[in-house]
């Protein structure tokens, strides 16, 4: 993971010195699952279980033979030797793992990976009418049927297979699918070995992160340029803080995105330019988006202030208007309250009434 966020620099031909980590597993990855000249342990175990007589305490010699012995004069030695140790006082041997070294006993090894099961056991099993009995036993489920009058051969998906043999076969899986996706990880920490409420044991809880890269990852994060952004996302999410910056009409997105930059003051170590994307140091984007924040609570303030200043005004007009029209109507009242007993009026409203 570590190696692909720096090919993505590479790609976008932003400045980036690689930096290696030291997280190269693969010596381990060798030392462990190699199938070349010199076998791993995996494979060191499964042959060791085919052999006549063999027991842990000749897999365990094999082994120290095959990656303890001296490389002959004008051969790369395997780097998988580096990775590996004997054990001092118990039967067994020492890998050198990304959290560190961890001691493996061989004790009742070949009899566990054989893991021989009954035929008979395993296909009622794979046939139970509870679903997650039948699933845990499927792959020694029996197909057969009848084709074109003729019954096909019955195949049993699990024999002659070592538990090596399918956990390497389920790791194979596992890769194929992480790399058809793109994986978020999810962190699960233990908090107390005694697994009760609102208790942590800060040296367990440190010691979990160290081991599962949380740390090393923040580290590079720091490092590196973890928050990036498409060229067109970036205007459209920014362009709002850089007001006249950009000229109306087409601009090629990484032009735009420099004269924003610049327009907001960013430091030049704080963020990357690439091809297609603007990468930024870690806390970079939070600040645009509080500034961000700050500056459309502005602009939705002004239009509420606006919109009501537009409201009012218009109930003060219909206020204004109701005074106006009351006191044409009191007016017109108080006329017609003088003129009603004048003797002129009186004959002309019966003229007019007779016209």
């Amino acid at each position: 993971m570590f190696v692909l966020e720096q090919e993505e620099y590479r790609r976008e031909s932003i400045e980036w010195e690689f930096v290696n980590f030291g997280l190269d597993l693969q010596p381990t990855i060798d030392l462990i699952e190699s199938t070349g000249n010199t076998i791993g342990i995996l494979s060191c175990l499964d042959e060791e279980c085919i052999m006549p007589k063999a027991t842990d305490a000749t897999f365990t010699h094999k082994l120290n033979v095959l990656w303890t012995s001296e490389t002959p004069a004008g051969e790369t030695p395997h780097l998988g030797k580096s990775k590996y140790a004997p054990a001092r006082f118990e039967q067994g041997f020492t890998v050198q793992h990304y959290a560190g070294k961890v001691e493996y006993r061989t004790d009742a090894w070949l009899e566990k990976n054989k893991d021989p099961l009954n035929d008979n056991l395993t296909r009622v099993l794979s046939a139970s009418s509870e679903r997650y009995v039948a699933g845990l036993f499927a792959e020694y489920a029996e197909t057969g049927g009848v084709l074109g009058g003729a019954k096909k051969r019955i195949l049993k998906k699990g024999a002659f297979r070592t538990v090596g043999q399918r956990h390497k076969e389920q790791l194979n899986n596992l890769m194929t699918q992480l790399q058809a996706t793109q994986p978020h990880f999810v962190r699960c920490i233990v908090p107390n070995p005694n697994k009760r409420p609102g208790k942590v044991d800060v040296p367990l809880v440190l010691d979990q992160l160290r081991c599962n890269g949380v740390l090393e990852g923040i580290r590079i994060a720091r490092l590196g340029y973890p928050n990036r952004l498409p060229f067109g996302e970036f205007r459209y999410r920014y362009e709002i803080l850089t007001p006249g910056i950009i000229p109306r009409g087409y601009m090629d997105g990484r032009k735009a995105s420099l004269r924003m930059v610049n327009a907001l003051d960013l430091d030049s170590a704080t963020f990357r330019i690439g091809t297609s994307k603007i990468f930024f140091k870690a806390g970079v984007l939070a600040e645009l988006e509080e500034r961000r924040d700050g500056v459309l609570f502005d602009i939705f303030s002004r239009l509420q202030a606006a919109a009501r200043k537009w409201t009012a005004r218009r109930q003060m007009k219909k206020i204004l208007n109701r005074a106006v029209a009351i006191r044409t109507i009191q007016r017109n009242a108080r006329v017609y309250g003088e003129l009603k007993e004048w003797g002129w009026w009186q004959l002309y409203t019966k003229v007019c009434l007779r016209i």
